[in-house]
């Protein structure tokens, strides 16, 4: 039987569910923080262990999120290599990625070279951005920070006194935040699917409305229609096989990916894809046991 280290930047509460799981299938199964990280040196050799337990007795390294951890993700991975322990994403295995989760700007250039469509996009300074991008897109566009998390450090201004005031507004976001920006296409897609894709597979969907479909969907009765926010069953195959490629190329094995469908055009983008999606709604909608299935693709694998 194999033996799994699941690990987070952060506080390990949340992945109760899979002590849970792994206790009902009889898995060994270990949670921890990267604060949980400990060496010491002793006769030119290093032990790597967590909670007393030394990394190197791992088969499988399930690295959860990294949040502010990039320094001890770097030491466990370069440990994991060195030892022939499987790590999950395969993309913590890169060597020209210096940052984990991948920045926007980058996830982007590697979803084009990969073929995955997304809207189009243009990166560069947040100064660039305001001159440059009401030329190249129009009104209203996107603007996101290049480290947001799902959903956050996302704007559109839709005149240019929005831009203007959004600006002195972003120039201290920066400050703070340390981040860069990209700006993006404004694409008039109602609803949102998210798939939660595992293993090179589609196994789960959602669909949620989009923010800002209130600029373009048309009243019924004088009122917007409510969105959906259902289980996508069965998933589109379209859809499907659009977030399985844009996980594959980011070398994402467990993740959830956002996917859009144009309003008129049934043209498909892939938005974003997360490597630790919050899977709260997927359970609640599809009742898919998250973490059990989880455990047994890191057994699989």
């Amino acid at each position: 039987m194999k033996k799994i280290l699941i690990i987070v930047g952060g506080g390990t509460r949340h992945l109760e569910p899979f002590l849970e799981e792994a206790k009902k299938l009889g898995v060994s199964l270990l949670t921890a923080s990267f604060s949980d990280l400990e060496y010491i040196t002793e006769n030119g050799n290093i032990v790597l262990k967590v909670k007393g337990q030394e990394v190197s007795s791992f088969d499988v390294v399930y690295i959860r999120l990294v949040g502010e951890r990039s320094e001890e993700t770097a030491l466990l991975v370069n440990y994991c290599r060195q030892h022939h322990i499987r790590i999950v994403d395969k993309v913590f295995e890169r060597t020209d990625l210096i940052r984990i989760p991948i920045p926007k700007s980058i996830e982007v250039k590697l979803l084009i070279e990969a073929g995955v469509p997304v809207p189009k996009t243009y990166f560069g300074t947040l100064a660039s951005i305001k001159e440059k991008a009401p030329g190249i897109f129009g009104y209203p566009f996107v603007i996101k920070g290049t480290t947001g998390k799902q959903g956050h450090a996302v704007w559109s201004p839709r005149k240019e006194e929005e831009l203007e005031e959004l600006y002195d507004k972003l120039v201290e976001f920066k400050k703070k935040k340390k981040m860069s920006f990209i700006a993006q296409e404004f694409t008039k897609a109602s609803q949102r699917s998210r798939i939660f894709v595992m293993g090179g597979k589609a196994i789960a969907g959602i669909t949620r409305p989009t923010r800002w479909r209130r600029r373009f969907i048309q009243r019924v009765n004088g009122e917007f229609p409510e969105g959906k926010r259902e289980q996508l069953d069965p998933i589109p195959k379209d859809e499907g096989e659009l977030a399985v490629k844009a996980a594959t190329a980011l070398q994402i094995d467990i993740g959830g990916v956002d996917v859009l469908r144009v309003d008129g055009t049934d043209k498909l983008f892939v938005l974003e894809v997360n490597s630790a999606p919050r899977w709260a709604s997927i359970k609640e909608d599809t009742n898919l046991n998250v973490e059990r299935e989880i455990i047994k693709f890191l057994l699989e694998s």
